[in-house]
């Protein structure tokens, strides 16, 4: 059993730097269109500035569920910080937002195409932390600054995470919006790999989302982003 691990454990780290490789040639071959700079991750983080309901909201989303947390091997948790990083700060060029949250929360809601039951405490969102740390859009992530929610839904569409921030004085209300309206404000970085739609249930989503399309304001927030 321990010999079977080991082995696994190895062909994830070889599946890891196959990825970094392929990356880099998607790179080189103009592949990664959403990067400001040359990059070594695909796909990127697809990244939103968002005004709701005159307050904002900053959003990053994911493809795939968050890689398990292998303390013990630190060749590849070296490999997933890599990822996040690239994929949160190549994404956007955050020099152009003249704004900084105060006292923010940090949602990390994770999307799972299925009921299988998982730990949302997967200690690898502290890589995305560290990471929108780094955008400048919050300061220091001490506990009296920066409050931390997990949050799971079902999504036939596929596994993702949508990470959203937010100020500590709107997180009521975004967070009864986002429980409402998760579906419609979760983005897919990449629409190639969405093989797995169902598509009749995304027509009644959609459905749904024509009907209360007016009453969520989501749109490119100038006033707060520039």
């Amino acid at each position: 059993m321990d010999e079977e691990k080991t082995l696994l454990l190895e062909q994830l780290k070889n599946i890891e730097r196959m990825k970094v490789y392929l990356m880099s040639r998607i790179n080189e071959a103009g592949g990664n269109r959403n990067a400001i700079r040359r990059t070594t991750v695909y796909p990127l983080a697809k990244v939103k500035p968002m005004e709701i309901d005159d307050y904002p909201v900053f959003q990053f989303s994911y493809e795939g569920a968050l890689p398990l947390y292998k303390e013990e091997d630190r060749d590849y948790l070296a490999m997933i910080r890599h990822y996040y990083f690239r994929a949160t700060l190549d994404a956007y060029d955050f020099s152009k937002i003249d704004f900084q949250f105060d006292k923010s929360v940090i949602i990390i809601a994770q999307h799972y195409e299925n009921k299988i039951i998982r730990d949302l405490d997967n200690r690898n969102r502290k890589l995305i932390q560290d990471a929108i740390r780094h955008t400048g859009l919050i300061g220091d992530d001490s506990w009296w600054r920066v409050w931390n929610v997990d949050i799971g839904f079902l999504d036939p569409r596929g596994n993702h995470v949508q990470v959203y921030v937010v100020s500590q004085e709107n997180f009521a209300e975004f967070i009864k919006v986002l429980t409402k309206r998760n579906f419609h404000l979760a983005h897919i970085p990449d629409p190639s790999i969405k093989e797995g739609i169902l598509q009749k249930y995304e027509y009644g989503i959609k459905e749904k989302d024509n009907e209360n399309e007016e009453q969520l304001s989501d749109v490119i927030a100038t006033h707060f982003w520039g």
